[in-house]
């Protein structure tokens, strides 16, 4: 292909990218009510999916991803264990955890296998809509060194709105513990609704008391 045709391609591939935003690295950045999942009931259960995290979430992953992991070798950046349970991909593999409720912010803290000798080793953080078209998304890589012991970074997405489906976390050895994700908001039609039966309980305990 000549040169003019691959920077055509490489820039039309460029607008058509969703737009970046920073990622959040504490659980604290995600805003709203937040929930945590620790992985800690479960112990070794290998399993793609769907498989049922909590009332508004559903966690697939691809062969080989293992819910309740106890111990991890993640080459260069060092080792995952220690008795915590966490969850682990195949070799090369995603880590998908779908919502109920649209939500506006989700992360976990992770790390992946490396090989110093091969660069290019990393994690692809993606959060995607309703239409399960990628809203947006983040390449990084993580060094912990290869004498570390549950070391990683907590790696969060948190949009102004609430219109996120899914995230994802796609590597060699992807590995995430406490995964952190903003509860369902009533809307305000539903705060309409509370505040009106509130107000007819109220009513009927004034109606008694009379």
């Amino acid at each position: 292909m000549k040169p003019h045709f691959l920077a055509a391609a490489a820039l039309l591939a460029a607008t058509t990218l969703p737009a970046q935003a920073d990622l959040v690295g504490s659980p604290a950045a995600i805003t709203g009510p937040r929930n945590t999942i620790d992985f800690e009931s479960y112990d070794g259960l290998f399993t793609t999916g769907p498989e049922s995290l909590a009332a508004d979430l559903v966690f697939t992953g691809d062969e080989g991803t293992e819910l309740g992991a106890y111990v991890r070798d993640l080459g260069d950046n060092g080792a995952w264990g220690a008795g915590n349970h966490f969850v682990a991909s195949g070799f090369v593999g995603e880590l998908r955890f779908t919502f109920g409720e649209l939500a506006a912010g989700a992360g976990a803290f992770v790390n992946h296998f490396a090989l110093d000798a091969l660069e290019g080793w990393a994690v692809v953080v993606s959060a995607y809509g309703d239409n399960n078209q990628i809203i947006e998304t983040h390449t990084l890589s993580i060094d912990t060194g290869f004498d570390s012991y549950g070391d990683g970074r907590f790696v969060g997405i948190d949009r102004a709105t609430a219109d996120i489906r899914s995230i994802s976390f796609k590597g060699v050895g992807v590995v995430a513990d406490n995964f952190t994700y903003t509860s369902a908001v009533p809307e305000p039609e539903r705060y309409a609704l509370m505040l009106a039966g509130l107000g007819t309980i109220g009513l009927l305990a004034r109606r008694r008391r009379a």
